[in-house]
This record gives C-alpha cells, structure tokens and sequence, in this order.
C-alpha cells in the first residue's frame, strides 16, 4: 500500500480552532458507531457456534455493514492525522470491508475470523499514546453477561480493544498469575506482550508490572529460556524507575545499534516498548520533516523487530514514510534496504515470491530512496 504524499502531510496543526474542533468531534461519534458495532461483534466472535448461528444472521449483517460504514469514515477523518494513526484507520477500514464482503459470499467462518484480526488493530491504535483516561462506553460493556461469560483470556482481548485500560491491565495479571492456560501458550499468543505493551506505553507504570511478571516466573511451568526472558525484562523495568529510558532520536539510535545482534529481539522487549512510545508522543508533538523521517525509519526498525502480527505490519508504513519523507538521503537508503529485505524474507517464508504490485513498488521506492523523483513528491 503506497503512502501517499497527502499521508504524510504534517497534522493540521495551522487550521482554526473551530473547525478543528468540528473534525475531532466527527472522528469521535465515528469511533462511537465503530464502538458500537464491535461491542456486539467481538464477543460474538470468539464462540463460533454463536456467531454462525443462522437466528443472528440479519443482526450480525447490520453490525458489519455499520462497521463497514464508519471504519471508510475513520479512514477519511484520519487522513490530517499522524502517520501511524492513518495507517491503522485505513487497515481496519479494508478489514471491515473484507470481513463484510466474505459474510455476504457465505464464508462465514473466514468473517468471524477476520472480525478476531480486527482486534490487533483496535489494539495497535490505542498502544500507540499514553491514555488519560479510560473510554467511558466500556465500563459497562464489560458487565455484559455475555462477556462476562467469556474465557479470561478473551476479556482481557476486549477490555484492551475497548481502552478499558484499568480493567484490562488487572485481567491480564490474572491470566498470567496461574495456569491454565501455560505460560507457553501465554507467551506464544502474545499476552505478555500485550501487558509489557499496555504497562509501558499506555500506562507509563514501570512499577506496576514487576511483581506480576516475578508471580509469573514462579509458575512451575516455564521453560528455561520464557524464565531468563522474563527476568531480563523485570531487570529492565527496574532500569526504567531509576530513569534510563530513552529521551532522544539520538538515544532510540544508540538503542537500536547497541542490541542489532541480539539473538532474540524480544530480550529488549521492554527498551524498544519504552522507544517507540517516545517516537510516537514525539510525532504526535509536530516536528520538522528530517527529525520525521528519522523517527519513522526508527519506528520501522522497532516494529520490525517486535511486531508479531502478519496481518498487521506497521513497519513497512513507517519505513516507506521515511524513505517518501528524505529521498536520497542515509536515513531513505537504510529505510529502503530494511523495507526490501523484510518483504523478501516475509514472502520467502511462505515459498512466495513477491507478487508484481509489491515489485513495482519497491521499485519506485528505490529510486525514491536515490533521490531519483517518481512524480510523488512529498510537500
């Protein structure tokens, strides 16, 4: 997916006040709709027999046809908005769109399935920025007896997904405090991830997790590696209370250099948690074109070493913003090589070749990355 020169447009920040205010309260009652049509499809979707029963069938249909409706105007609103935030609007407004699609055609398990993918996106976007504040709508959606029927795992999914922050982050502590399920499975499907992720970069608490990620290694079931793993994290945690975390683009780049050769990314977890949250309050703040596309090469370089979503990968949004942003520069070329190789691998992984839309537009971001013009020049 090209990135437009319109996406990387600086935040409107110059526009007046009133209509600025306007554009926010329309993005608010679209994620409103977009709240509502989820609170319905989410739950639903984690128990397939519910989901494909043919009695819900028409109200299941208007739920994704609202979502599909407000996701397009997210995507519309976002479009004055920070990169990161753009692309993830656009992402759930194609997902919505699929997931519609494949329920009309009769594919209703690839839809509930894609609703459940859905969910990394809505989470993706609410880790980007430390919250205030929780959202008031999922207070009381959480009380709902059918989610409160749900599995602990898939609550703490929803809680998050929904920014009901504080009632997620004690969900998550559950999970991880006793099996089941094992912590293997715990820590393949990313949970601790999600609880680092919402400890660090939404909550700003380097306290907080350390005792429940000490309770987790006591468990009598990690292996030896998921134990170091963790130990190295709470060691990093307690770096962070003495405040050593990152305050520059040019700290994030020592980071980034001194654990390149780090056998396993996921050592660093809790560092590269903590330096993609700067990076994105850093471009949320409005800062100059070169600063911008060095956070967003940065950014990509993070995301690519502890993103875990196949379905959902920023790096190559960051990466190619950064190579459109600085054509010909260091900064564009190191961008480009990054973007190439991790497309290559991704589709070498799956026997895949790249397919020839993807080709072409690495093509054109190669010459882009030269400083050779392709007619898409950024303002």
């Amino acid at each position: 997916m090209a990135i437009a020169a319109l996406c990387l447009a600086p935040r409107a920040a110059a526009a007046d006040a009133p209509a600025a205010a306007a554009e926010a309260q329309e993005t608010r009652e679209t994620m409103g709709r977009i709240f509502e049509a989820m609170r319905f499809l989410l739950p639903l979707s984690l128990e397939a027999e519910r989901f494909e029963d043919p009695a819900r069938r028409e109200r299941v249909g208007e739920a994704l046809a609202l979502l599909e409706r407000s996701a397009a105007e997210l995507s519309l609103h976002a479009e004055s908005q920070e990169l990161s935030f753009l692309h993830l609007a656009r992402t759930l407004a194609a997902d919505a769109r699929d997931v519609r699609e494949r329920w009309a055609e009769g594919y209703v398990r690839e839809a509930r399935q894609l609703v459940q993918i859905m969910t990394e996106t809505c989470i993706a976007c609410h880790s980007r920025l430390p919250a205030e504040r929780d959202a008031p709508r999922s207070e009381a959606f959480l009380r709902d007896e059918e989610v409160e029927r749900l599995p602990l795992e898939g609550r703490a999914k929803l809680a998050y997904a929904t920014r009901n922050f504080a009632a997620a982050v004690v969900l998550y502590e559950r999970l991880l405090a006793a099996p089941p399920p094992s912590a293997t499975w715990l820590d393949h499907e990313g949970y601790l991830d999600d609880y680092l992720e919402l400890s660090i970069r939404v909550r700003r608490d380097w306290q907080r997790p350390v005792e429940p990620l000490a309770a987790f290694a006591r468990r009598g079931d990690l292996s030896p590696s998921l134990a170091e793993e963790v130990a190295r994290w709470r060691s990093a945690l307690e770096r962070l209370r003495s405040g050593s975390g990152v305050a520059s683009l040019e700290e994030v780049q020592a980071l980034v250099g001194r654990s390149a050769d780090a056998a396993d990314p996921r050592d660093w977890l809790v560092e590269y948690l903590q330096a993609s949250g700067f990076l994105h309050a850093r471009l949320e703040q409005g800062i100059p074109t070169g600063e911008r596309a060095r956070a967003y090469e940065l950014l990509g370089v993070l995301e690519s070493r502890i993103g875990r979503s196949f379905w959902l990968s920023q790096a190559e949004a960051f990466l190619e913003a950064a190579i459109r942003l600085a054509p010909g520069t260091p900064v564009a070329a190191r961008a480009y090589e990054l973007l190439d190789d991790a497309l290559v691998a991704g589709y070498a992984s799956r026997d895949s070749e790249l397919p020839p839309d993807i080709q072409r537009r690495l093509d054109e971001l190669r010459e882009v990355a030269g400083g050779r013009p392709t007619g898409g020049a950024v303002p």
